[in-house]
């Protein structure tokens, strides 16, 4: 048990005295994180994937707030959806899980790129693939 909290204890250090894993993890701050791994360290491979992952993650979460507002506010859907409707409680929830998962998810990512790790968001990329779909006038180049 000690050799392993002593391996933990080591690769922190390490990974402080670094600051690459750091920059990695930062990409998964809400909303803006991913800007500094994925423009300023442009040399390390760790940070341009956390920092695709990063924004991937972000473009996510703001793609589904702008399709509930729009369900919510825009004049045909309104009456299903917006205030005072029998299903705006459905949309509501929908966003306060969808923080809580996005909050989530953003602590693990943070975590394994601070360990240096290249994980993976299980399902991400085929969210962003639907999303991309509905993209009007779209090209293949979503790096």
């Amino acid at each position: 048990m000690a050799d392993k909290v002593r391996e933990i204890q080591d690769r922190l250090l390490k990974n402080i005295q670094d600051g690459d894993q750091l920059s990695a993890a930062i990409a998964y701050f809400p909303l803006v994180g991913w800007v500094y791994p994925l423009y300023f360290k442009k040399e390390d491979a760790l940070c341009q994937y956390h920092g695709k992952q990063g924004q991937r993650l972000n473009g996510v979460l703001i793609g589904l707030y702008l399709t509930l507002w729009f369900l919510e506010n825009f004049w045909i859907t309104a009456w299903l959806f917006g205030e005072g409707s029998f299903l705006n409680p459905i949309s509501s929830s929908i966003k306060i899980i969808a923080v809580i998962a996005y909050l989530g998810v953003s602590l693990i990512a943070a975590y394994r790129a601070f360990m240096d790790e290249e994980w993976e968001i299980p399902f991400l990329q085929d969210v962003v693939d639907v999303f991309w779909d509905l993209l009007p006038g779209k090209k293949d180049d979503r790096d």
